[in-house]
């Protein structure tokens, strides 16, 4: 089509943007020839998607879906114009909703945010190409449960003698932290059995994948950097209970999702006694939510990057020829590097 083109983002500080704020950036093209566009659109689309299959006792195969829509804006950059031979480029601006899902994909599920610049030439065939750059979003979430929360743990061994009980208190200080935040678990161990007894505190991972018909498909994956283990608790202790703080860490990438029909993505803190054989272990999951509340960060930054006002302009910024869209990179960067300082861009 004789066309290429980058996208080039504002450059954030974490590298994401956050919902409620944003998408700024830059539309760079080039065309090696004088073309007539019937229109240059440009426009920010997130979407989400899951599906899984299962097969039952007699192999029929059955395959479950769902998808949604969080954001569709288009705008034009040009309309049934001449553009001629060389580089333009033209800045864009679009906020993100306030509620909507954080970026993320695996086998099962896609929550995608991207830039799309859509050239439409004025011909019979309209013939067309579209660019695309994708958009790295975090999405707001919100409190699950009080803090702090309290919680219990009991179980009773087969005994044909005396009691037979472990009884777990436990307190988590916060149930809402950061990505990367430590959670803090309080415990008090009584162990009035025969055997000895340690308890474990771990996160999980818990995703559970929703249907347009709202069957379900749960997945579960216990994070193993996250594992606490305490000292052995020893037998008959009842009077000497354990105390113990455990501090269970989270990792930078866990996010809860929310906001979203397809996924619910939840973190729990699960207690275990680890009993021995032949007793069944004891475990309780408390859910937990990882991320940032909007108030954290305060008010969505506006009224920086590209004006409205200039939305429509096209710069010509020279009509000579690259042989390939690396050397006309590399032969433009000086030209609007002052531009890209005033706007931060990366």
């Amino acid at each position: 089509m004789g066309v290429t083109c980058l996208i080039l983002l504002q450059k954030t500080k974490e590298g994401v943007f956050r919902a409620g704020q944003p998408v700024v950036g830059i539309v760079k093209y080039k065309v090696d020839k004088p073309t007539k566009f019937a229109s240059i659109d440009i426009r920010l689309r997130g979407k989400g998607k899951c599906s899984w299959s299962e097969t039952d006792m007699d192999d029929n195969r059955t395959t479950y879906s769902n998808k949604e829509e969080y954001v569709n804006i288009c705008k034009n950059l040009l309309i049934g114009q001449n553009v001629v031979t060389g580089t333009h480029e033209c800045p864009f601006e679009f906020f993100l909703p306030a509620n909507i899902p954080t970026s993320m994909k695996n086998s099962t599920c896609t929550i995608e945010y991207k830039v799309f610049v859509t050239f439409v030439k004025d011909n019979f065939f309209g013939t067309k190409c579209t660019y695309e750059a994708e958009v790295l979003v975090y999405g707001y979430v919100e409190p699950c449960s009080p803090e702090p929360l309290i919680f219990g743990l009991q179980k009773n061994l087969f005994s044909l003698g005396a009691n037979s009980n472990i009884d777990i208190k436990a307190e988590i200080e916060k149930t809402f932290v950061t990505p990367g935040e430590n959670i803090k678990v309080n415990l008090l161990i009584y162990n009035d059995t025969d055997v000895l007894i340690t308890v474990k505190t771990e996160i999980v991972k818990h995703f559970t994948y929703v249907s347009s018909g709202k069957s379900t498909n749960i997945e579960k994956e216990v994070l193993k950097p996250t594992a606490v283990y305490s000292p052995n608790v020893k037998e008959r202790s009842v009077f000497n209970a354990l105390k113990l703080g455990c501090i269970i860490p989270t990792l930078p990438n866990l996010y809860s999702i929310q906001h979203t029909k397809i996924l619910i993505g939840e973190y729990k803190v699960r207690v275990t006694a680890k009993i021995p054989f032949p007793h069944t272990n004891a475990v309780v999951e408390i859910p937990v939510v990882i991320g940032e509340r909007r108030e954290q960060l305060g008010a969505a930054v506006v009224g920086y990057g590209a004006s409205s006002s200039r939305m429509n302009e096209i710069e010509d910024i020279g009509e000579e020829k690259a042989e390939t869209a690396e050397d006309y990179f590399q032969k433009y960067d000086n030209r609007i590097k002052e531009y890209k300082e005033k706007m931060q861009f990366s």
